[in-house]
């Protein structure tokens, strides 16, 4: 039974530990992992102490079981404590657990049999286990989860920062050596059936109590020092009130009561009733009296080096602005440290001055920017620990300040924050000094963050101011532009209508000669006014074209609309321009598609797009030929006019029906070309409410065509909008592509103007 004594009192230590672990966090999954394994390293201690102790085998048997199980999820819970000791890079997720946790389930499972522990056997005062067929399995996973918790922690160790480095050093020590000796005498040795050290491996647990315990102090370890240190308080103020009541008890019994006799039961009871009652309502103020007294007296500066971190972290983070930043860091120190004045001097990259930023001063320093480079070339400067007569020391006098911190980053010096003594006169503590030295680089980047953005928001009024005025200029030649186009289409107009008198002459007397009214002409004479007449007619379109652009741009662009036999036009057109195809061995056909309906449209201008697409896909054709369609669904009239010329090249589709546009190949096979007919073609069409159909790939062909919409009527007299510059239309084919295998098509050849 005097072996029990020291389980119990380790197990008292363990719990204790255990508990401060779990209050202090107990919604932290390393709080709650530690506890769990300290609690099961308890269940292993404690069934181990009752093996030998045990009134009878069964019962020896059982607390066997328990020790083998308690083991088991030592090993495990060690294993989840590697894994997020120190640090964890992310959560553990639900299949995690799932997928670790299974094994010790199943072990533990089988440890409710017989299967890994058969039984146990007496040998003196020492109970041996009878082993199963399972024990090689439970030692294998012993070993594999021991050897894996210790193996994450020592890797863990070699990537850590230093704080964390000294915690797990402490704690790895504690628990290889404390694996180590448990494994050899509770788990290898008896698999030999040695089992005369079985009661060594629970006092191991001492090791690893000391240099977790040494930690918690030492390092901070868990979080859990605050709660130590408030628990240790209240023992003390418990002591105290004890102390007073038990003295409060002995002195009024021995002047009220000196020779206690059952005469006097009921008035002592009363009497410690009532010192119970004040004591109670004592304890309360009493350890707000000591609370307060003893913070008056040793921390009247006192303050929370973490939260004013923090605090100044969140300024830093959320404030831009450079002069709001350096206001409110300096305020925060001058409050939280009690300090005086606080002085920011900031420099350029040419080292001259950027900006003085002074708190608490009556007037800002005239500062000079040599000395903010001799207060960045070391670390932070004491008054108090500079020699008397020394330079800097009288440097700092002159500026009225104790302290002189650098803000610098690890490239470039920012400038020089300079704190002059504490209000309540005492110096500055270390505390105050390592909240400084952790300050300084995170402000140097606040700083030159805050520089950075006063730089580009000085360049952004630099650019808008420079934008405007470029746009103002724009603007301006922009309205000269409008007005040179303007006149350009006022002469055009003029000149069209200037030409168009003496040309009409011209072709009239051409038209003439040509009948013979001038009486019988040579057959060498024929051919060279048939030229002469030709080129009149090509003229007389062409100012017709430009007339008809020159109406767009202006507004003055009619339509007439009435009612049009589509199929009718289309026919005239195709036998006027079959003899064109024959010249050049051509077949032009026309395909007609059920009965066509007639269209509310302007007669004369549908005629010239419907002879345009026609007129164009011959010429721009050398083998094969052309077909015209004529079609209708439910909603549409459908033309179309498919050729297998020359095409367009793909990469100048998208700048098809553009005013004055040809492509590269229409302009080689057709100079003379200008580049308005399909302009003016899609134009008409639009203004119609209809829509262009268009295909074309290169060398293989092209299909040409419209859509009018049955149902929609034209106004009688409706002005065209003025046109968009380079405005595009998508490719909407209604037949099947010209080659089996096409590719994207380019805009199709320049028709004819």
């Amino acid at each position: 039974m005097g072996f029990l004594v020291p389980v119990v009192i380790i197990s008292i230590l363990m719990l204790v530990l255990a508990g401060f672990v779990f209050i202090s966090n107990p919604k932290k999954s390393i709080n709650i992992v530690f506890s769990l394994l300290t609690l099961s390293m308890i269940g292993w201690i404690v069934s181990n102490g009752l093996i030998d102790n045990a009134s009878s085998l069964t019962l020896s048997l059982f607390w066997m079981k328990v020790t083998f199980i308690s083991t088991a999820l030592c090993g495990f819970f060690l294993f989840l404590f590697s894994q997020i000791f120190p640090f964890s890079k992310k959560p553990l997720s639900k299949t995690w657990l799932a997928m670790a946790g299974t094994p010790p389930l199943i072990v533990v499972g089988l440890l409710t049999t017989n299967f890994i522990v058969s039984g146990v056997e007496r040998a003196g005062d020492i109970v041996n286990t009878v082993f199963g067929p399972g024990i090689y399995l439970y030692g294998a996973y012993m070993f594999l989860y021991f050897s894996l918790a210790l193996g994450v922690l020592l890797y863990k160790y070699f990537n850590a920062n230093r704080s964390n480095k000294k915690q797990l050093q402490l704690v790895f020590i504690g628990f290889a050596i404390t694996s180590t000796i448990s494994l050899t005498t509770n788990l290898l040795l008896p698999m030999f059936s040695y089992n005369q050290l079985v009661n060594i491996g629970p006092f191991s647990l001492i090791i690893l109590l000391a240099s977790t315990s040494y930690s918690i102090v030492k390092h901070g370890l868990l979080d859990i020092r605050l709660v130590v240190a408030r628990s240790f308080a209240y023992i003390l103020l418990l002591a105290m009130l004890a102390g007073i009541y038990a003295s409060s008890v002995l002195l009024l019994e021995r002047i009220f009561f000196p020779q206690v006799t059952a005469d006097y039961d009921i008035g002592l009871a009363i009497m410690r009733t009532v010192i119970s009652v004040v004591m109670v309502f004592l304890f309360q103020p009493l350890r707000v009296w000591i609370t307060k007294l003893t913070d008056k007296i040793f921390f009247r500066d006192n303050y929370n080096q973490d939260d004013l971190l923090g605090e100044l972290s969140n300024t830093m983070g959320s404030t831009i602005m450079l002069v709001e930043l350096l206001y409110k860091v300096g305020d925060i120190l001058t409050k939280e440290m009690k300090v005086s004045t606080a002085l920011f001097a900031l420099t350029r990259d040419d080292s001259k001055l950027y900006t003085v930023q002074a708190i608490g001063y009556k007037q800002t320093p005239e500062i000079d920017p040599r000395d903010v480079i001799k207060f960045t070339r070391d670390g932070i400067i004491h008054l108090d620990d500079l020699e008397d007569g020394s330079r800097m020391k009288h440097l700092l006098g002159e500026y009225a300040a104790t302290l002189a911190i650098p803000i610098k980053t690890d490239k470039e010096v920012v400038g020089v924050l300079l704190l002059g003594e504490k209000s309540s006169g005492d110096m500055y503590s270390q505390q105050d000094i390592n909240v400084l030295e952790i300050l300084a680089p995170e402000l140097a980047v606040a700083v030159e963050n805050a520089k950075s953005y006063e730089e580009i928001s000085r360049f952004n009024i630099t650019l808008r101011q420079e934008v405007k005025r470029a746009t103002y200029r724009l603007k301006q030649k922009n309205v000269q532009l409008m007005e040179l186009d303007h006149a350009k289409d006022e002469f055009i107009s003029m000149a069209s209508h200037q030409l168009r008198t003496p040309l009409t002459a011209i072709k009239g007397y051409l038209s003439m000669l040509l009948e013979g009214d001038a009486g019988d002409i040579k057959v060498s004479q024929y051919d060279f006014i048939n030229e002469a007449y030709s080129g009149a007619n090509r003229m007389v379109g062409l100012i017709n074209d430009l007339l008809n652009v020159s109406r767009m741009d202006t507004g003055r662009f009619f339509l007439e609309p009435k009612d049009v036999d589509i199929e009718r036009v289309v026919n005239e057109e195709v036998k006027q321009l079959s003899n064109a195809a024959k010249a050049k061995g051509l077949y032009l056909k026309l395909e007609v598609k059920g009965k066509v309906p007639h269209i509310n449209a302007d007669e004369t201008k549908i005629r010239q797009v419907v002879m345009n697409f026609m007129d164009n896909a011959i010429y721009y054709t050398n083998t094969g030929g052309v077909t015209v369609m004529l079609k209708h669904d439910k909603d549409n009239f459908i033309y179309e006019v498919h050729d297998t010329g020359i095409g367009v090249p793909k990469a100048q589709r998208d700048h098809m029906f553009e005013k004055f546009f040809r492509a590269d190949n229409a302009r080689t096979a057709r100079p003379d070309g200008t580049g308005l007919g399909i302009y003016l073609a899609k134009r008409v069409v639009l203004d119609h409410g209809g829509e262009i159909i268009f295909d074309s790939v290169e060398g293989k062909g092209s299909v040409f065509g419209f859509k009018f919409p049955l149902k929609k009527v034209a106004a009688k007299v409706a002005a065209a909008p003025v046109p968009r510059p380079a405005e595009t239309v998508p490719a909407t084919p209604s037949t099947p592509p010209v080659t089996e295998n096409p590719v994207e098509a380019a805009p199709v050849a320049e028709i004819k103007s």
